[in-house]
């Protein structure tokens, strides 16, 4: 019998978790609406199912050999101190995000921001988009060229968009015929910079990429240029964005240096930026993409599933 324990959603049902206990009958799952309820009963996890996980836990769970948690990023679970426990993250957000990064690049080469003003103040300005060119016109840089950043890259290519890729090594594959992206290391990024008309951040958050997008990025950027945070918000510091404003076409950010962002930053009521809360990857079928990356595995796991 495979012990399974979640601590995922405060409103999860069983039908959530009905394709796990489908699998096979040696699996028995145990859900969790709070960290003392699960240490309570750790002793007997196997495997668990959770959104984060603090370093100190990992003392109550002898028998737990694996974490599964649906964020992609690494800052939510800590390792086991012993490195006995492995952790595996949600690799199901590229679809999910590559579609709010496309949704981002029309809102803002299309000026949508001033398009909303033009619909409240019922204006009839027809000449609003004139200049707008087409995103099949365009380059998009994307810097964090990971699972994630290579579906952005391969939706983004379908609207005839160059792509450019950067991280810290390019892999063998990335020079593959049918790759959407031109690949370089983040050596090359000064270099490539001021070839994109979209710069997209899918940077995760760590010390390497705390500020990452400096002022002196921003401004080695191609004059006009559009900004996008995703990924983690330390990568661009709101100061740096500031100061930086004049000499961009604008920024998309759906994630900030600080978040919530409070209400007396600036960049709310900058005319140059759109901000989303920390929803690129909010979408209805998010727990059964999560649940049914989580079977796969079970399914290796369990003979008969």
């Amino acid at each position: 019998m495979l012990n399974v324990h979640t601590m995922l959603w405060n409103d999860v049902e069983d039908a959530d978790l009905s394709p796990i206990r489908e699998l096979s009958g040696d699996i028995s799952v145990t859900c969790h609406s709070s960290v003392s309820s699960f240490l309570a009963q750790a002793h007997s996890a196997e495997l668990v199912l959770t959104w984060n996980f603090e370093s100190d836990w990992y003392a109550a769970c002898p028998a737990l050999s694996r974490i599964m948690t649906p964020a992609a990023g690494r800052d939510w679970v800590s390792p086991d101190p012993a490195g006995r426990v492995s952790i595996s993250h949600g690799t199901f957000h590229g679809p999910v995000l590559a579609e709010s990064l496309v949704e981002a690049l029309l809102f803002m080469n299309r000026r949508m921001k001033t398009m909303l003003a033009n619909f409240e103040e019922r204006h009839w300005d027809r000449n609003l988009q004139t200049g707008c060119p087409l995103l099949a016109d365009q380059t998009v840089l994307i810097i964090g060229y990971g699972n994630i950043g290579q579906a952005c890259a391969r939706l983004v290519h379908a609207f005839g968009a160059r792509v450019i890729g950067v991280r810290r090594t390019p892999a063998a594959s990335d020079s593959d015929p049918g790759s959407p992206a031109r690949v370089v290391g983040t050596a090359q990024l000064d270099e490539v910079l001021p070839m994109a008309d979209h710069v997209v951040l899918l940077l995760p958050g760590d010390e390497t990429t705390e500020g990452f997008m400096s002022r002196d990025r921003l401004l080695g950027c191609r004059e006009n240029a559009f900004v996008y945070s995703f990924g983690r918000g330390g990568s661009l510091r709101s100061a740096d964005l500031l100061a930086a404003l004049d000499h961009l076409g604008g920024a998309y950010l759906d994630v900030t240096d600080e978040e919530p962002l409070p209400p007396d930053s600036p960049l709310w009521q900058h005319e140059k930026v759109m901000i989303t809360p920390h929803s690129s990857c909010v979408t209805r079928s998010y727990r059964q993409r999560f649940i049914t990356e989580v079977c796969e595995h079970l399914a290796q796991l369990v003979p008969g599933s």
